[in-house]
């Protein structure tokens, strides 16, 4: 999939190093992660697990800093922070504001506007380092579902990186006061209390995958273990250092040392190999790579002529590992602005380009500004103060440019809002689905041009009226209309997010004082028994209970409810197959239709393959044809609705297809209106354009008559 919150295969994360003598076989293993990360997100229907680089990032980290920290703690009794963080903001920062800065740019200067709120807020949230609870929200709000990736997706991983600096070391600190306190040795202390965090963090772990996988993914309460495990070996490894009083002396004889590197590498290989977007992750799964890159650190560089020193000490891997860092920040930005450039999806040569680049890019990177910002001594760098002053300035400066951006992209939207509304309450003729309309051809030369709401603002097009949010239980706020007109039918819309878009035309009615409308609306959760498609255990447990909430609402309710309208999404990936899903449709519906409340299931929409707005934000003119779907590849997904009507006596079906489509294409643009707010959701203004035609519709089926009570 691309890269979305909804699933684990999205952007993974970089390496974290220290100044001390870099070990071959770590710098190997960063050299890996980072070409399983970028060769993933460049091809990843080749490399479909290449996202597990992040868990051998975490571990290196969690080894590396914990060795830095224990020793000096042993050497001092203390650990001086300020330093530390000092130190990490010199190594880190100058590259990851770099590229922030630069994207930031190219998405002034590319990125259409309707992403420009997106792309500055996460770019905003990278550099204050909170990127991966942003993504964790979005994960989990239905809303954000089909947000486009955006240019700083990927540094995510960077702030749970970041977290994690600022908090080991505090841990590691109250382990050493514990000890002195208590009057406990020190090393076996701080492994203590390191080890009982790590194996709370996997419980955890484990435990919100299976609950909620999409928020796990992202969280850095899920992710701390790994880190842990890194940070257990190098406690163990001073410890067995220690009773051996050598360093040196092998844990294990060459030939099975050598035997574990190899074994190690090899499921890493696998990994990147046979895991998928599906798997659940991070959670029991992750212990795979964890374990793997534990084992390669612990036996290092085995002496034994069958270890895979040669593979490991070669020039490019050792050259890879050193600037994995820069080309993790690099390569994910082009991947997300090229396509935008050029007008179309990556072929093959534009991502051995990306990639060939990239490498450029790190190099350059870190020859011109890692290197002297880590080790120069220019400015006073070096020093604590300075170095936090720096990275307070450089903080300050990407939010301000992120927030004008920001205000920038909500200024245009308000201008576009208040076109809209002007041209809607005094709507020219052939607006909208007027122009769609049974009888003669309706054509208006002034609508030539026009597009309302244009793209800066469609994103605010949505039906998610005030009281109608979606909860996990059945509500009575989203009503409009006279409650107590007992001459006014009472009107239901029940169902998920593309019934929630059949809601204008009920409200406009509503207001005009011709029905009373209530509405049962939950974004992904369809009026059925059908089981929820969503994998995440959470978001289904939640549709589930909404559903129950609902059924005792309906049961109290019926005798009150003149008609049932429903609508679903025809789903892309159903949990079931069609016999399936149209039985789990006709079953609900029954519960009412038999108590003769009659049923009205309004055919899905088109499905776009690409949102149609990123097109025609492209476009230099506006015309009828632009961005329009070929009739023959709008409908891509079984309907069940169709067939269910079919099967339930009581139940019609309401075809709207003829508003959204000619005989040949599914225009983007219907007299002078924007259709969709995004892939598969109907904008709030073009559905309003049809509120006279399904009022007819219903008439003429006598549907919106009170039933005598």
């Amino acid at each position: 999939m691309p890269v979305t919150p909804t699933s684990p295969a999205t952007t993974t994360g970089p390496p974290a190093r220290t100044p001390r003598p870099l070990r071959p076989e770590i710098q190997a293993l960063r050299a890996g992660a980072a070409l399983l990360v970028v060769l993933y997100h460049l091809w990843p229907g080749r490399l479909p697990g290449g996202f597990m680089g992040v868990d051998v990032f975490f571990v290196i980290s969690g080894f590396l800093i914990t060795s830095h920290l224990a020793r000096e703690a042993a050497s001092t009794g203390r650990v001086r922070l300020g330093r530390f963080w000092a130190r990490r903001a010199r190594r880190l920062l100058p590259a990851a504001y770099l590229v922030l800065a630069t994207s930031a740019v190219a998405v002034f200067v590319w990125v259409p506007q309707l992403n420009w709120a997106q792309n500055f807020r996460e770019i905003m949230s990278s550099a204050l380092y909170f990127q991966n609870w942003r993504l964790a929200a979005d994960a989990v709000d239905y809303l954000a579902a089909e947000n486009a990736p955006s240019v700083a997706q990927h540094y995510w991983t960077l702030s749970v990186e970041e977290q994690f600096y600022v908090a080991w070391p505090l841990l590691v600190l109250a382990a050493v006061l514990l000890a002195a306190r208590l009057r406990l040795r020190q090393l076996p202390t701080v492994t203590a209390v390191v080890a009982v965090a790590t194996v709370a963090s996997f419980a955890y772990s484990w435990w919100l995958t299976y609950e909620n996988v999409s928020y796990a993914y992202f969280s850095t309460f899920t992710r701390a273990w790994e880190f842990g495990a890194g940070a257990l070996l190098a406690l163990l490894t001073l410890r067995a250092s220690e009773g051996r009083r050598a360093s040196t002396t092998p844990l294990l004889p060459a030939p099975v040392a050598a035997l574990v590197s190899w074994a190690g590498l090899l499921v890493l290989l696998g990994c990147g190999l046979f895991l998928t977007g599906s798997t659940p992750f991070p959670g029991l799964a992750a212990l795979l790579p964890v374990l793997a890159t534990v084992a390669v650190i612990a036996v290092g560089m085995p002496a034994s002529r069958f270890s895979p020193r040669r593979l490991i000490e070669t020039r490019f891997v050792q050259w890879t590992g050193d600037i994995s860092y820069p080309l993790y920040l690099w390569h994910w930005p082009p991947i997300v602005l090229l396509p935008v450039v050029l007008g179309h999806d990556l072929g093959f040569w534009p991502r051995v380009a990306i990639l060939v680049a990239t490498f450029g890019a790190a190099a350059l990177t870190k020859r011109f500004v890692e290197d002297p910002v880590r080790t120069g001594r220019r400015l006073g760098i070096q020093r604590s103060t300075v170095t936090f002053a720096f990275t307070a300035v450089g903080a300050a400066a990407i939010a301000a440019a992120c927030l004008g951006g920001i205000r920038s992209a909500d200024a245009a939207a308000d201008r576009a809002e208040q076109l809209t509304a002007e041209v809607a309450s005094d709507a020219p003729r052939c607006f909208g689905a007027a122009s769609m309309a049974p009888g003669p051809a309706c054509d208006n030369p002034a609508l030539d041009g026009l597009l309302v709401p244009d793209t800066t603002a469609i994103k605010r097009d949505d039906a998610n009226y005030p009281g109608c949010a979606s909860t996990d239980r059945a509500t009575d706020t989203c009503t409009f209309g006279d409650k107590d007109d007992a001459s006014l039918p009472h009107v239901l819309v029940i169902g998920d997010s593309h019934a929630r878009s059949l809601l204008p035309p009920f409200v406009t009615m509503a207001e005009q004082g011709r029905i009373y409308l209530t509405a049962q609306v939950k974004g992904g959760c369809t009026w059925s028994t059908n089981p929820h498609p969503n994998d995440d255990r959470a978001i289904a447990d939640d549709c589930y209970t909404w559903r129950d909430s609902v059924a005792t609402w309906l049961d109290a309710n019926a005798d009150d409810i003149d008609v049932i309208v429903t609508g679903a999404l025809a789903h892309p990936r159903p949990a079931t197959g069609p016999d399936e899903q149209v039985a789990g449709f006709a079953e609900t519906w029954r519960t009412m239709t038999g108590r003769g409340v009659p049923v009205v299931a309004v055919r899905d929409n088109p499905y776009q393959p690409a949102n149609t707005n990123e097109c025609l934000a492209r476009q230099s003119e506006i015309t009828s044809s632009s961005c329009a779907l070929p009739r023959d590849e709008a409908f891509p997904n079984y309907d069940p609705l169709i067939k269910a009507t079919e099967q339930v006596k009581g139940s019609t079906l309401l075809d709207l297809t003829r508003y959204y489509c000619t005989d040949s294409s599914c225009p983007a643009v219907i007299g002078g209106v924007n259709v969709y707010r995004d892939r598969s959701h109907i904008s709030k203004t073009y559905m309003t354009t049809m509120t006279p035609y399904i009022e007819r519709l219903l008439d003429q089926d006598d549907l919106l008559t009170p039933r005598s009570r």
